[in-house]
């Protein structure tokens, strides 16, 4: 699957209010899950510390099914202020055959990062509720994917999300410098 993704991160919200007031409006409730994510790859520009592209292989535990995507992500130029990346995902039925592929080609796990999200969908946006552990980062937050801009605009108004706590940023980049979330 290619799709172009458009998304932020979110920070210092009550999320559990929020959660309740998606319900409250008539979101769908997508359920939730815990993933092992195995970095294979990625690249940061050297100057300005921004992630231009990343390997990754996601395993998803969701309600006692596992499920196994191997994503690769090339960051193109944000646009007002969303993040925006071309993503290309298959999903893989052998985790650890393609683990040893990728061993066997010098690519080894850089780091592993563990995460549990919770998952609405509202007015075509998805909003995911992302809980790391704490060695990778030990903030929760919000990630919203919208479709374009103009969505993203109608989604912060309708929460009354302040815009300093929005970021475009992922979280190899915020760990650099955590001040900035707070």
């Amino acid at each position: 699957m290619i799709e172009r993704e458009k998304e932020v991160k979110v920070f210092n919200l009550d999320l559990d209010a929020l959660k309740r007031k998606l319900l409250s409006k008539g979101a769908e409730h997508l359920g939730e899950e815990k993933q092992v994510n195995y970095i294979l790859k990625y690249d940061l520009d050297s100057q300005t510390n921004i992630l231009k592209s990343l390997l990754r292989l996601r395993e998803i535990d969701k309600d006692g099914k596992k499920t196994f995507y191997l994503t690769y992500k090339i960051r193109a130029k944000d646009s007002g202020g969303l993040r925006n990346s071309k993503e290309v995902t298959s999903e893989i039925k052998d985790k650890d055959a393609i683990l040893e592929i990728f061993e066997m080609l010098g690519i080894i796990p850089e780091k592993i990062d563990y995460k549990e999200r919770d998952s609405y969908l509202y007015k075509d946006a998805r909003f995911d509720f992302d809980e790391l552990d704490k060695k990778t980062f030990d903030v929760p937050y919000l990630e919203i994917e919208v479709k374009d801009d103009e969505k993203l605009e109608e989604i912060i108004k309708e929460f009354n999300i302040d815009r300093k706590n929005i970021t475009t940023k992922n979280i190899t980049e915020l760990r650099k410098n955590k001040d900035e979330i707070y």
